[in-house]
């Protein structure tokens, strides 16, 4: 006997897999970010004690360069940009469903062209694919998801932490 499921419900399965997939990426990456802070929430640093050669400088002064790790290494958002996804399906009958997710205020508004109360759905058997293609009942399904535009949050984290990159003090250097 066939397990038949709507073709809606399998193509929201299918998205729902990929937008999780993509959840745990991005969880990732706040954890890899999260890397650059410390306990109290402020940028991880590196502190470099460099010659002070600008023309007010004693000689063998040096000052304190604090450097966000942050901004020393590159950053890139990680998504699935593109998922692309064929099957065979085998076709089966419409069913009626009841219609839900919509909202009942919108529908108020629209008037005469509010959704039906009940919808029709395609059922697909997507186990059986390939031999219903020899039969002539198979339908090829390709699916395509494109990623959206990246956040702009981590560009925007990252400008203000190397805005507070720079000198500390200036000291003259004391001999070893």
């Amino acid at each position: 006997m066939a397990i038949l499921t709507s073709l809606e419900d399998m193509v929201r399965a299918i998205a729902g897999s990929v937008m999780n997939a993509q959840h745990m990426v991005e969880k990732a990456q706040l954890a890899n970010i999260a890397s650059f802070f410390n306990d109290l929430h402020q940028p991880t640093v590196i502190e470099l004690e460099l010659p002070a050669i600008h023309s007010s400088a004693a000689p063998d002064s040096h000052y304190l360069y604090r450097v966000p790790v942050i901004s020393l290494v590159p950053h890139s958002s990680l998504v699935i940009g593109e998922a692309e996804i064929e099957l065979d399906v085998e076709l089966g009958a419409f069913e009626e469903h009841e219609r839900n997710g919509v909202h009942e205020g919108i529908i108020d508004q629209l008037g005469r062209a509010a959704p039906a109360e009940r919808k029709a759905g395609l059922m697909v058997n997507p186990g059986s694919g390939g031999l219903a293609d020899k039969a002539g009942n198979a339908a090829h399904i390709k699916l395509k998801l494109v990623a959206t535009e990246k956040s702009e949050g981590l560009a925007r984290l990252v400008d203000d932490v190397v805005k507070a990159q720079g000198p500390v003090a200036v000291s003259p250097r004391t001999p070893a």
